[in-house]
């Protein structure tokens, strides 16, 4: 037993040397430490006895030992009680749940133990096992960050903790304690903001905030209503959102409870003046202090006067009473102001005195209501103005009207209308009865007048002499009758008869000036009348002062998009003068109408567009000009900008045969109207017409002989040869001395000759003439010709002799053949086929046989006749052999080639062919060869 003491001793003397190797130990660790919580501050308090300054202090939620502070302090003792002490604000609730605390000295790198944990318990212990929620019904300000908890009953689940409604994320503190931090808190409702735990199936408890503000009232200032007591008011701040009784403002003032502000009143009364004033405004959130200092005589505040009431009332014054519910105010220097309203109309007059009482209006205008208030104040050290009293009502009484503002305006040479303005309330002085028109001339003095009901201002006039007429107007109502205006009618004066100028508006308005007028002794008249008036028209005018040339006519009386006449006259002691004269708009428009009777007129390919101008009363402006449009599909092609509206016609140019629509359009200042549209489709002119159909046929003739020309041009030896061959001169080859004897012509051995005897001549028969075959047939009906075949062509040939000598003389047609045989004048031939006789080559040296007439004497005449026959070129007739036919020739050898020979009557050839140098043209005709293009 002694050895197992022995070797505990042994153990802690190493336990003791081995903590003092490591520096633990050496210091005393703190004694007596207390803990003092205050809940509703959310704050711990500590104290605890030690040598040290130095420590190190850890905070823990006692159930899960969740460290939630652990910082190093530095405290100092207390030198009265040499205790150290240190607060701790928990960010939760303390009831939330138990906090455990520890602390330890530290000496720079030396180290006490810890002291033993001190606990404060919370509200989750076992002992309590109701479910809570922590803080209650607490007050905070706007914007601050608050921390909730939500103690759960035991056996019972936790879902979550809704503030505003709205879940929060929840933080485990202990095992039945949740918790929450919400930043920013905005101001509550009237009853405060809710928190609520709510677990699966219920809701399990809740509390309630309140967010709001500490006072902001200012602006504390006192003053005296009875120069003896005070009134202290001030502006109240913004509203602190705390409803709640405990929660509202409080207000004391130099101490003492201001009982008006428990009926929510911002004002405080004193019995006593006092020169100093402090006001002091509480609220569970804050506390703020207002002051105020001033002597008694500069914070007078009058009451309102009683009793106003007029004593005397006149037509042009009035005599006000009013007395004082203060008794001191009879001594006071004081000022009152006082306003009158009438009607639109309103004035402002101040009077002073001592414990003044009553006042004189002056200034005030017949039968007129006015409405009266009044109000005092101090007047030395003046403070403000006092309360004002009530409406008092004054009506004055009547007085005879003034004269009223009369014009003549002149619509003609000898017709007018005279023209007054009606009187207002203030030249009225009453109701009007009527109004009293009369006139006079050089030869007739003042008639009797005319009377007029209170709605007429104007009457018409008409002079019947040269002379002027003067005409005045009076205004009667209850209490008289006024001073009568005069107006003589000026001369008449029409637009067309003076320069009138273009007037351009200002903003508007109408700035006028003139020169002046030395006649002009009483003044001026400015006269504006709408330009396009026809009837009664609305005249206005303004009189002018004699100092003044210039004047304004105001928007306020000219109608936009209207002409105005404005008119200037020198007054004197006879009939106005006219200075000068304008026309202008005040707004100028786009025309209401567009351009009227807008037509088109074709002239050729020209279209003449003439319009007329719009109306004066649709212009609405001065017309600047026209724009010229072409419609197309969508849209207007601008083609004429006429800036000269005086022209009214335009001409298009150079149009196409189509339909064409355009637009006229007039423009003012302020734009262009809608637009007048006209279509025209454009046609052929007649003379355009007749002129095309003559030149068309022309050119196209014209056409077709060029082309004619170039190509007979190119085939110009084919038209030769075919229309204008060469016709040889006669030759006379061989010997022809021998006397002429009868020709005697034998056909071919196998030629067809039918020789027909007549009995009687045919005079009527010119010379050869082809047969028809159908006269054959009848005679040899197995006799056909074969076109087909290489022989001849059967020709038919009757050779009739002129009868006497009146025909012997005739020239006969090459081309029909030879007219006259050789043979008996009572034998008529028909050559069948005829072949290249050799019996008449020796009497034509290389040419072909040509039959020729004979003279009407016969064959038998003397051969010396005949030469000379022969040798008269100008004579036609007899026999006169051709040579044209070569006799060594192919044709020769062959007899069909005397096919349009001269022997051949129905040849489609000239009888007298080509020389023999020429050469022999094939049978074609030229309508084939030209259709071939040969040449």
């Amino acid at each position: 037993m002694q050895g197992w003491v022995t070797l505990a001793l042994l153990l802690s003397l190493g336990v003791k040397r081995s903590l003092g190797q490591n520096g633990l130990g050496e210091l005393p660790v703190p004694r007596g430490l207390s803990l003092n919580p205050d809940l509703p501050a959310q704050t711990l308090s500590l104290t605890w006895q030690s040598d040290s300054s130095l420590f190190d202090l850890e905070i823990f939620h006692t159930e899960l030992m969740n460290v939630v502070l652990n910082e190093t302090l530095a405290v100092k003792a207390d030198p009265i009680t040499g205790l150290h002490s240190w607060i701790w604000h928990s960010p939760f609730p303390l009831e939330c749940t138990s906090h455990s605390v520890r602390i330890r000295a530290r000496n720079q790198q030396t180290l006490s133990q810890w002291s033993p944990l001190q606990t404060i318990p919370g509200s989750d212990i076992p002992e309590k096992s109701e479910s809570y929620m922590f803080p209650q019904d607490k007050m905070v300000t706007v914007g601050s960050n608050m921390s909730f908890c939500c103690i759960v009953k035991e056996k019972q689940d936790f879902k979550e903790i809704m503030y505003r409604g709205q879940e929060m994320s929840a933080t485990r503190l202990s095992r039945r304690t949740y918790a929450i931090t919400v930043i920013n808190l905005p101001a509550s409702a009237n009853t405060g903001t809710n928190v609520v735990c709510c677990s699966r199936l219920l809701t399990l408890t809740g509390a309630v905030v309140f967010v709001g503000y500490p006072p902001g009232d200012e602006g504390l200032v006192c003053e005296t209503r009875d120069l003896a007591s005070a009134e202290c008011s001030w502006k109240k701040g913004r509203d602190t959102h705390l409803r709640i009784k405990r929660s509202r403002t409080k207000y004391t003032l130099n101490g003492r409870i201001c009982r008006e502000c428990l009926e929510g009143k911002t004002w405080c009364n004193s019995k006593v003046w006092e020169d100093n004033w402090t006001l002091v405004a509480r609220n569970p959130l804050g506390t703020v202090q207002l002051t105020d200092s001033a002597r008694l005589a500069d914070r007078v505040h009058l009451l309102a006067p009683a009793n106003v009431t007029a004593v005397e009332v006149k037509a042009w014054s009035a005599t006000l009473q009013w007395s004082w519910s203060v008794a001191a105010y009879k001594k006071l220097e004081m000022v009152c102001q006082l306003q009158l309203f009438a009607h639109e109309l309103s004035s402002t007059r101040n009077y002073s005195g001592p414990g003044l009482s009553s006042v004189v209006l002056e200034g005030l205008w017949p039968d007129v209501d006015y409405t009266v208030t009044l109000r005092c104040g101090a007047k030395h050290g003046f403070w403000k103005w006092g309360d004002e009293s009530a409406l008092y009502r004054i009506h004055t009484k009547m007085d005879r009207p003034d004269a009223p503002d009369v014009w003549i305006w002149m619509d003609s040479s000898n017709t007018g209308h005279v023209f007054w303005k009606p009187l207002s309330v203030r030249k009225s002085h009453g109701a009007l009865d009527r109004y009293e028109v009369s006139q006079s001339s050089a030869e007739e003095d003042w008639g009797t007048p005319v009377f007029l009901p209170p709605g007429n201002f104007s009457y018409p006039i008409i002079l019947n002499s040269s002379s002027d007429i003067t005409v005045a107007v009076a205004a009667r109502n209850p209490a008289g009758l006024s001073q009568p205006s005069t107006v003589t009618t000026p001369a008449y004066r029409a637009d067309s008869q003076l320069s009138v100028s273009e007037l351009l508006s200002t903003n508007g308005s109408f700035d006028l000036s003139w020169e002046p007028n030395a006649n002009a002794s009483k003044g001026y008249v400015v006269e504006w009348v709408p330009t396009c008036c026809t009837r009664l028209c609305s005249v206005d005018w303004k009189k002018v002062p004699e100092s003044d040339s210039s004047f304004t006519v105001k928007s306020e009386s000219l109608v936009a998009g209207e002409r105005y006449t404005v008119s200037v006259y020198a007054l004197s002691t006879g009939a106005p003068t006219l200075l000068q004269r304008w026309q202008g708009y005040s707004q100028e428009m786009i025309p209401s109408q567009p351009v009227s009777e807008l037509s088109a007129n074709q002239t050729g390919s020209v279209v003449l567009l003439s319009w007329k101008a719009t109306e004066m009363k649709h212009q609405r402006g001065f017309i600047r000009g026209y724009t010229v449009y072409l419609a197309n599909a969508a849209h207007l092609e601008l083609i004429a900008n006429i800036s000269d509206p005086e022209v009214r016609s335009y001409r298009v140019k150079g149009l196409s045969l189509s339909l064409y629509k355009f637009v006229v359009k007039a423009y003012t200042s302020a734009g262009e109207d809608a637009g007048s549209t006209v279509a025209i489709k454009m046609e052929m002119d007649t003379a355009d017409m007749l002129f095309i159909g003559i030149l068309v046929p022309l050119g196209i003739m014209f056409c077709c002989l060029i082309l004619i020309s170039i190509c007979c041009y190119k085939k110009r030896e084919w038209v030769k040869k075919a229309f204008y061959p060469e016709i040889p001169g006669p030759k006379v080859p061989g010997d022809w001395s021998s006397p002429q004897g009868p020709l005697d012509v034998k056909p071919p051995p196998h030629s067809l000759v039918h020789i027909v005897e007549s009995p009687e001549w045919d005079f009527t028969k010119e010379g050869l003439f082809p047969v028809p075959e159908e006269e054959e047939e009848a005679e040899d009906d197995n006799n056909e010709v074969d076109t087909d075949s290489d022989e001849p062509a059967l020709l038919r040939y009757y050779n009739q002799v002129v009868g006497d000598g009146s025909h012997s003389n005739q020239v006969l047609d090459s081309s029909g053949s030879s007219t006259a045989s050789v043979g008996s004048t009572q034998t008529e031939i028909t050559y069948a086929g005829i072949q290249s006789p050799t019996s008449s080559q020796g009497a034509c040296g290389g040419g072909g046989y040509r039959p020729q007439m004979q003279s009407g004497a016969g064959p038998a005449e003397p051969q010396n006749e005949f030469e000379a026959d022969f040798q008269d070129d100008g004579l036609n007739t007899g026999y006169k052999p051709q040579c044209s036919w070569q006799l060594d020739s192919p044709e020769a050898e062959n007899f069909s080639g005397s096919l349009g020979s001269p022997t051949s009557v129905t040849s489609s050839q000239f009888l007298i062919p080509e020389s023999s140098e020429d050469k022999p043209q094939p049978s074609n005709t030229w309508f084939h060869n030209f259709l071939s293009g040969k040449s």
